[in-house]
């Protein structure tokens, strides 16, 4: 069945202009075509090459390799004790690197807004002692992750199995998200240098002058920043997640800021 992609005004659009690196108009055709829209030229920006540190990071044989260590594990002949493999591959990547990566292990492509729902529900649904998880490549977002479950875990108190299955998952508890931790496998060399500049000195500027403020941060950014945020996030002085999580606490402080006035 043919469509078109729908405009906000309404009207069906003739065309699509991808204004980003080289990953993000190949996912758009790919998308596009799978749900009947392949009639529907998408364009690049830009004739030259625009490329993105993190996508590449997983483009060179080390990823492979890392792959390959749960691929051969999760290919031996099963038994009662076997743990299998999956494998989480960020968005942000080539359509090189996901189909190659799913010839290795079973793969799944993620969001930041769904990522933590993915890990959660395929480790729910496998068993959280028996898969293992192997996530990649945006390694301060893998890391970032198993901080976030750390946080909760550390919350003995506050994070209850009744809470865990009320605001996370509801076929989690604290035990199984410990097994999930563990089995939270993270690719030790992929990051975005934009995104590595948020480190050290930006870390200290917002705790020495700014740290009576609200702090938000990206699944994607480097651990310290993270951390503050995560922090924070426990008192509801913040949050730590996607873009559109990030959006929603904003509008949701700057209506209980506006009903104080």
């Amino acid at each position: 069945r043919m469509c078109s992609p729908v405009l906000s005004g309404g009207a069906a659009a003739s065309s699509i202009i991808c204004l980003g690196v080289d990953f993000m108009s190949e996912s758009v055709a790919a998308i596009m075509a799978r749900n009947g829209c392949g009639h529907v030229p998408v364009y690049r920006a830009a004739t030259r090459h625009i490329g993105c540190s993190l996508a590449e990071s997983a483009e060179g044989r080390g990823y492979e390799a890392w792959l390959r260590k749960f691929g051969d594990a999760s290919s031996s002949p099963p038994s009662s004790s076997d743990k299998k493999a999956l494998h989480v591959v960020y968005i942000n990547t080539s359509l090189e690197t996901k189909a190659t990566s799913a010839s290795i292990l079973p793969t799944i492509t993620c969001t930041s807004s769904n990522v933590l729902q993915t890990i959660l529900q395929a480790s729910a649904q496998m068993g959280p002692d028996r898969l293992q998880i192997c996530y990649g490549p945006d390694t301060y977002m893998g890391e970032n992750l198993k901080s976030l479950l750390d946080a909760v875990l550390s919350h003995d108190e506050s994070w209850t199995d009744s809470r865990i299955r009320d605001e996370l998952h509801p076929l989690h508890t604290r035990e199984s998200l410990r097994h999930l931790r563990d089995n939270l496998h993270v690719y030790p060399h992929g990051n975005c240098i934009v995104h590595h500049m948020f480190g050290n000195s930006v870390v200290e500027t917002v705790s020495d002058k700014y740290a009576d403020a609200y702090v938000t941060a990206h699944l994607e950014v480097p651990g310290e920043m993270f951390q503050i945020a995560l922090e924070k996030s426990m008192n509801d002085e913040g949050v730590v997640g996607s873009t559109s999580n990030i959006l929603q606490f904003i509008e949701r402080k700057v209506e209980e800021a506006a009903k104080d006035m």
